[in-house]
């Protein structure tokens, strides 16, 4: 992201006379000012101030250290930049400006409010909007490919090395085509032969030898027919097996790819788009490899093949026969763009409906509970409008341009009837030799109109290739070092100046500083949104911190295997997923060697093994898709066995009693009490008696630790953490109109 952009030569020129002693730290576009109105200015930063300036000359002038907690503020199409100030302590706005450089003015903020702390500036800044380095056009997002300088013959290349591996049997079927083409263009011969020397053969002419010619260019005839056959056969068997192999590595490789890719990438693509990859694209290019890979040979190979015999005949009818070829490639190739952009827009359209269909299908149960079935169902039905529109006006230009094209190569046929006539009657010409023009000219045509409909497979080929090639091309934001380190965790955490956001200019997790011992639980506490999740997440190392660094047993996350680290950690999330298969596949599943004892031992713990026996096949009862025939608790007390059996060192419990009653719940904390012993424990629980038996509780609030202690210290504190319980306790407790005495809450709590 680009935070200090080239000075205009008037800004630069009053930067060099006004400010010569100030160094420009940031420099960018500040185009709306105080009317709403766009304009062309700059907002520059030195290391004393803030300066605005439009019209060629300076609006305003602010010293940054007047002000703090300097804040962008995002609406709809605009924004504006607010600050403290130190004196009065108000609020004020310092400037507008519009949504294409909002994200710049929000991390700009973010680093004033380092700068005027003293502390470092540098973190991680994502790239804004990353543009093709050849047409200047913003890329379409988490994308590496431009649609609109994407190379398609590189694209046909890179496919066909898809099948470097299968060269001989690729070989072998080209073989096999030579065949099939040779019997084609003999097959002509032997008709001709036919009339000329057998149909229209004077009585008179005919010799000793005449029905063994006939029988001869009769069996000549069919046993082309029979080479063609076999051998096509034989091609179509071979290439079904090498097509249906490339592509189930091809499909393969892209389902592993996608499981190297971050989570970040992952959220911000829809589950039907990477479906879409995965399979339809898949099968797209498995149809060009069976049909077009070979098939554009073939016709190649019969187009020339049939155009040295054409000019053996007449020179003069072959050029006629070909007059139409060079128009028809002008045709399509000032329609290509047309034609790929056209198939692109037909898959980003069949890629929405298809996301769109699988949240409506996901979330069925919430659409029947709130009876939006028919705003659902239109949400679709507009979608599918799209793209039916899109699809009828892609077909209307093909119904259009095939027949006009198809009319092109018949007036070339139609002089060939005329010009070749006048050679039979002027006897320059036998009859035999017009059919065989004919049938030859015939066969010129075929090849041309299978060049004609060429593109369009090569463009919906191209344009799932091209997608299929983001996927493999994409580099994972979290990846291990060349050397990353594998060792049995201990459980030391640290936690060192870590600033972290989803997006880098609006921070979630700002300056956090904790240390955290081997075997140590530790509750994080805080209103919805203040980053309790989010340090979970960079524990799992699901995302690499902005700013800071996190430490394991003393060593930094980013240089331990993601394997390592992650197969030592035990994780009960807020959304407990269970896959579609048994309860005993489930909790297998993070630890598939385990013995049926082991599960059970984790079952009992995590209390899950009596309802689990209440079920006709125990174990392995089928639980569906998603665990819908569980309740809520059920499912989440296989979740706990499923940590439990995995036997982590660091344990990661995100909500994990929400789901439970009162009873169920006390009964599984006292499981946790078991299993949290000797593991470094980080719980989150809105239930903040779960996490009174802490050792020490974290309180966050919008992003920042305030409160770092045990839950008897921060009730002493009466701080956040404590109208936190108090409010919880307020809404627990039933108490009808009397009013709840504060002294007597805390008695209890305490």
């Amino acid at each position: 992201m680009t935070l200090l952009f080239d000075l205009p030569e008037w800004v630069e020129a009053i930067v060099k006379t006004k400010y010569k002693d100030e160094h420009v730290m940031f420099a960018v576009p500040h185009d709306l000012n105080e009317d709403n109105k766009l304009q062309e200015g700059m907002f520059v930063v030195t290391e004393k101030l803030l300066l605005l300036f439009a019209d060629g000359e300076v609006k305003k002038e602010y010293k940054i250290h007047d002000f703090k907690e300097y804040k962008a503020t995002m609406f709809t199409s605009s924004g504006i930049l607010e600050a403290v100030n130190v004196n009065d302590h108000e609020q004020y706005m310092l400037f507008r400006f519009t949504m294409e450089h909002g994200p710049r003015i929000a991390t700009i903020a973010r680093k004033l409010n380092l700068y005027i702390e003293g502390k470092d500036m540098d973190f991680y800044i994502e790239e804004q909007d990353p543009k093709c380095t050849k047409c200047n056009k913003v890329l379409p997002k988490d994308s590496s490919i431009c649609p609109f300088c994407a190379n398609k013959l590189d694209v046909i290349v890179r496919l066909l090395k898809l099948s470097k591996k299968y060269v001989p049997y690729l070989l072998f079927g080209m073989v096999l085509l030579l065949v099939i083409t040779a019997a084609n263009i003999l097959m002509p011969r032997f008709y001709s032969g036919l009339v000329d020397n057998v149909y229209t053969l004077p009585e008179e002419n005919r010799g000793e030898q005449f029905m063994l010619t006939f029988a001869l260019l009769i069996f000549g005839y069919a046993m082309c027919r029979v080479i063609i056959t076999v051998t096509t056969i034989f091609r179509g068997r071979i290439l079904s097996r090498v097509s249906e192999k490339i592509i189930h590595e091809l499909r393969v490789s892209v389902f592993e790819h996608i499981h190297t890719l971050s989570l970040g990438y992952i959220n911000r693509k829809k589950t039907g788009d990477l479906m879409n990859r995965v399979s339809s694209d898949t099968v797209r290019i498995q149809q060009f490899v069976e049909n077009e890979m070979v098939e554009v040979i073939n016709q190649g190979l019969i187009l020339t093949g049939v155009t040295v015999f054409l000019f053996t005949i007449n020179w003069k009818m072959a050029l006629i026969v070909l007059i139409p070829a060079p128009f028809i490639v002008l045709i399509f190739k000032s329609f290509w763009n047309r034609i790929y952009l056209i198939y692109r827009k037909l898959w980003e359209l069949s890629s929405r409906s298809n996301s769109v269909l699988q949240d409506i299908l996901s979330g069925i149960r919430v659409v029947k509970s709130f009876g939006t079935e028919k705003k659902e169902v239109a949400r679709y039905k507009e979608i599918c409008s799209q793209y039916r529109d899109t699809s009828i006006r892609n077909e209307l230009f093909w119904a259009t341009f095939y027949p006009l094209l198809h009319m092109l190569t018949f007036v070339g046929y139609l002089v060939i009837l005329l010009y070749g006539g006048l050679e039979v009657v002027g006897a320059k010409l036998t009859i035999g030799e017009l059919v065989l023009f004919l049938t030859y000219a015939s066969m010129i045509y075929d090849p041309i109109y299978y060049m004609i409909s060429l593109p369009r497979t090569i463009a919906d080929t191209v344009a799932a290739a091209l997608r299929v090639f983001d996927v493999l091309d994409q580099k994972s934001d979290i990846a291990d070092k060349e050397k990353a380190l594998e060792f049995a965790i201990k459980g030391d955490v640290k936690f060192e100046k870590v600033g972290f956001g989803y997006k880098s200019y609006l921070p979630v997790l700002e300056d956090i500083n904790i240390e955290v011992e081997s075997g140590e639980m530790i509750g994080l506490v805080g209103h919805s949104g203040s980053g309790k999740t989010t340090m979970i997440n960079l524990i799992l190392r699901f995302y690499d911190v902005d700013s800071g660094a996190i430490y394991i047993d003393g060593v930094n996350i980013k240089d331990i295997s993601l394997n390592c680290l992650r197969s030592q950690i035990g994780v009960v999330l807020q959304e407990t997923f269970l896959f579609a298969g048994t309860i005993m596949q489930n909790i297998l599943y993070s630890k598939p060697n385990a013995t049926a004892e082991d599960v059970i031992k984790a079952c009992k713990v995590a209390n899950a093994h009596d309802f689990i026996m209440k079920f006709p096949d125990g174990y392995d009862t089928k639980i569906g898709q998603y665990g819908q025939t569980l309740s809520g608790g059920e499912k989440q007390r296989i979740a706990i066995a499923r940590a439990i059996i995995h036997n982590p060192r660091i344990l990661i419990l995100d909500e994990a009693t929400s789901s439970l009653d009162t009873e169920t719940e006390l009964s599984i904390q006292e499981a946790l009490r078991r299993l949290v012993k000797n593991r470094t424990t980080f719980a989150i629980a809105h239930r903040l008696s779960t996490l009174k038996n802490a050792n020490r509780l974290l309180v966050l609030e919008h992003g920042k630790l305030v409160e770092l202690g045990t839950h008897n210290e921060l009730i002493e504190k009466k701080g956040i953490y404590y109208n936190l319980v108090l409010a919880q306790l307020r809404m627990t407790r039933l108490v009808g109109d009397e009013e709840i005495v504060e002294e007597e809450i805390i008695q209890e709590i305490v």
